[in-house]
């Protein structure tokens, strides 16, 4: 008898524990997902089961909800200033702490990226302490910097991978060769942190335009998309609400897709 022949049974009680685990835990991951999907295209003007039809009216009425268009020009506009300013100071944090050493080097790095494990309602309390000390009004200025201060650290974490995978004699290299430092960085380390940056672009873009807890906070009069469904469902749930909901979360997945697709390349190269 074969070794495969064997194990066959003793490994079939395994495999079928681990079958039944992850129908489960698909189905507890993706279930409310599927449910939003299926209410967004379901005639029955109420969320839910029973199925009556399929329609994309509720689709059409997205365009015609209030104050969602504004809303979601914000988040836009927010995402891309939280991500271009996270990747710029992402980027100088990762070169400095991968080309420079210096005492307590570890307890600064876990100091930076501290953010990330702080419970977003206590920093959104604090902020909302910290700005009316300072006087900087609720409004989409407090958003951004309140967005920055995880999103830039995470940024900081996913580049610093790539540059330290990049040799320091490919700068010597280009000092050789005539380049000023500034110029090797960006002639050099630039192209080759590329996947890394875009990456990190992409992921601080989608936190900064799903985040809620802090743009409710600090956001003022001046509502960020997630802030405007949640004030939507005050009123009750509908389906155009979940066809809000998917078309953010295909905006939103697709972009968490391409940023892995990117780390992938780039850590095989």
């Amino acid at each position: 008898m074969s070794d495969s022949s064997r194990r066959a049974p003793g490994g079939r009680p395994g495999n079928t524990i681990l079958v039944v685990y992850l129908v489960f835990f698909f189905a507890f991951l993706f279930l409310p997902i599927l449910m939003a999907v299926e209410s967004s295209f379901n005639a029955d003007r109420f969320v839910g089961l029973p199925w009556k039809g399929f329609t994309l009216a509720w689709y059409r009425g997205v365009l015609e909800t209030p104050d969602l268009l504004p809303s979601l020009q914000r988040s836009v506009i927010v995402g891309l200033a939280v991500a271009t300013t996270s990747v710029t100071l992402g980027f100088l944090g990762a070169y400095a702490l991968t080309r420079v050493s210096f005492p307590g080097k570890d307890a600064y790095v876990m100091a930076v990226i501290s953010p990330i494990a702080v419970p977003w309602v206590l920093l959104g309390l604090g902020f909302v302490i910290y700005f009316d000390s300072i006087g900087i009004p609720r409004s989409l200025w407090a958003v951004w910097i309140s967005h920055t201060v995880f999103a830039a650290p995470l940024a900081l974490v996913l580049i610093r991978t790539r540059i330290a995978a990049i040799p320091p004699s490919y700068q010597a290299a280009a000092r050789d060769l005539g380049a000023s430092p500034l110029r090797a960085i960006i002639e050099v380390v630039l192209p080759l942190s590329a996947p890394a940056l875009i990456a990190a672009f992409l992921v601080t873009f989608t936190l900064s335009f799903d985040e809620f807890i802090l743009a409710w906070f600090v956001s003022g009069f001046d509502i960020t998309l997630p802030v405007q469904i949640w004030t939507m469902i005050r009123t009750g749930l509908t389906p155009t609400v979940s066809a809000i909901g998917v078309i953010i979360f295909a905006i939103s997945i697709s972009l968490t897709v391409a940023s892995e697709l990117l780390l992938q390349r780039h850590s095989n190269t």
